[in-house]
C-alpha cells in the first residue's frame, strides 16, 4: 500500500469512528430519557391507584355513620272534661237525624259496629214492635241513634230523670234527704228509693203532686229538649230522654268530692244501682257503675212499653269531671216483656261503646 493510499484509509477510519460514537451517544441520550420518562408515568399511576383506596374508605365511613334525622316531638291530645263534652253531646244530639234507621255525629261507624247494630234493629221489626235507642259517648260527646226522633211513651223510665232535676235544681236538698236530717227529709227519702228501686207508682206520684213538673222544664232548659213531662209520664223521644240522662251525668259524676251536696249525689246515684227490670244493668258486672231506670205497661189504658236508660261508667274509672268515661243509653220500645230483645240491643251497643 503506497504512502497516499495509507493516509485515505486512516482518514476513513477516523470519520467512522465519529459516526458511531454520535450513534452511541444519540441511543443512550434516548435511552435515558426513556427511562425518565417511565418513572414518572410508574409514579402518576401509584398516585391515581391509591386515590381511590382513599374514596373507598370515606364512602364506607359515611356509610357506617349515616346522618340520623331528630324525631318529631310527639302531639298529645288532651282530654276533654266533663265541662267541655256535655256541651258537645248536646250539640252532637242536635245534629242527629232523628227519622233515620241508623244515624251519628261525631263519630265514623265501621262497617262491623254498623251491621251488628242495624241486625238488632231488624230484630225488633221483624217481630213486629217498634224500638228507637240513642247512645252518647261520654268520652267525646259523640252520638248514635236509630229513629231517635220518634216520640214513645215513657213509663216509669221518666222517674229517674224527674227526680234529678229536683235535686239539681234545689227543690230538694238532697243532702238533707240522704242524710234524713230531718222528718220531712226522711219522708222524702223513703219516696226517692221506692221510685227508684222498685218503680212504686204510688210514691213517683207523691213527689209529682207535691213538686210538679216545673223542676224539670227548669231543668231541661238549654239541653235543645222539645219533648218532656206531660202529667206524670207523657212521650218523649230517645233522643230527649238522651238529654236527661247527660244532663244526670253531669250531676251525679261531675262534682268533685269537696262539693257541698257531694254526699247526696252519691246516694242518689246509689238508688239507681240494680234498678228493677234494667236491661242495661243485666249486662254488666258488679265493678262497673250502672245508674238506670226502666219502664214498661202492658196495656192499660191501650198502652204499650218497654223502656230502658241510664249511665254505664267502666269499672275503676275516677275523676270523672276530669276524664269522663263511658255512655249514656236511652232505649224506647214497645216489646213488653221482651227482656231478650233489649238486653241483646244493650249488650250490641257496649260492644260498639267499648270498640270505639
Amino acid at each position: 500500500m503506497t504512502d497516499a493510499q495509507l493516509d485515505n484509509a486512516i482518514v476513513r477510519h477516523a470519520q467512522s469512528a465519529s459516526r458511531w460514537k454520535t450513534v452511541c451517544f444519540s441511543a443512550l441520550l434516548v435511552a435515558a430519557l426513556s427511562a425518565a420518562s417511565m418513572g414518572v408515568a410508574a409514579h402518576q399511576t401509584s398516585a391515581s391507584a391509591a386515590a381511590p383506596a382513599a374514596s373507598a374508605t370515606a364512602t364506607m365511613q359515611s356509610q357506617a355513620q349515616p346522618t340520623v334525622s331528630p324525631s318529631p316531638t310527639p302531639t298529645i291530645t288532651p282530654t276533654p272534661t266533663l265541662a267541655q263534652v256535655v256541651p258537645a253531646a248536646f250539640a252532637n244530639l242536635n245534629q242527629l237525624d232523628g227519622s233515620s234507621t241508623l244515624a251519628s255525629a261525631g263519630v265514623e261507624l265501621n262497617e262491623m259496629q254498623r251491621s251488628q247494630l242495624m241486625e238488632r234493629i231488624e230484630d225488633f221489626r221483624a217481630q213486629g214492635y217498634q224500638a228507637s235507642f240513642v247512645v252518647v259517648d261520654m268520652r267525646t260527646g259523640a252520638a248514635i241513634a236509630s229513629y231517635g226522633g220518634m216520640s214513645m211513651y215513657t213509663a216509669s223510665s221518666i222517674k229517674a230523670p224527674y227526680i234529678v232535676s229536683l235535686a239539681q235544681t234545689g227543690a230538694v236538698d238532697i243532702n238533707a234527704v240522704a242524710t234524713s236530717a230531718t222528718a220531712d227529709a226522711a219522708g222524702l227519702n223513703q219516696l226517692i228509693t221506692q221510685t227508684l228501686q222498685v218503680s212504686d207508682n204510688d210514691t213517683y206520684e207523691a213527689l209529682y203532686k207535691r213538686f210538679g213538673a216545673a223542676p224539670t222544664m227548669q231543668w231541661l232548659a238549654g239541653t235543645g229538649a222539645t219533648t218532656g213531662l206531660n202529667g206524670y209520664y207523657g212521650d218523649v223521644t230517645a233522643i230527649d230522654l238522651a238529654r236527661m240522662w247527660v244532663n244526670s251525668y253531669d250531676y251525679l259524676f261531675g262534682a268533685s268530692a269537696d262539693a257541698a251536696d257531694a254526699q247526696g249525689r252519691t246516694w242518689l246515684a246509689q238508688q239507681m244501682r240494680s234498678s228493677l227490670n234494667s236491661s242495661i244493668a243485666a249486662v254488666h258486672g258488679e265493678g262497673e257503675i250502672v245508674a238506670s231506670k226502666a219502664g214498661w205497661i202492658y196495656g192499660e189504658g191501650n198502652l204499650y212499653a218497654y223502656n230502658d236508660a241510664g249511665i254505664v261508667i267502666p269499672a275503676g274509672s275516677m275523676q270523672l269531671s276530669e276524664k269522663p268515661q263511658g255512655y249514656v243509653l236511652a232505649m224506647l220500645t214497645n216489646a213488653c216483656a221482651r227482656d231478650d230483645l233489649l238486653t241483646a240491643l244493650a249488650q250490641t251497643v257496649d260492644d260498639a261503646m267499648r270498640a270505639a
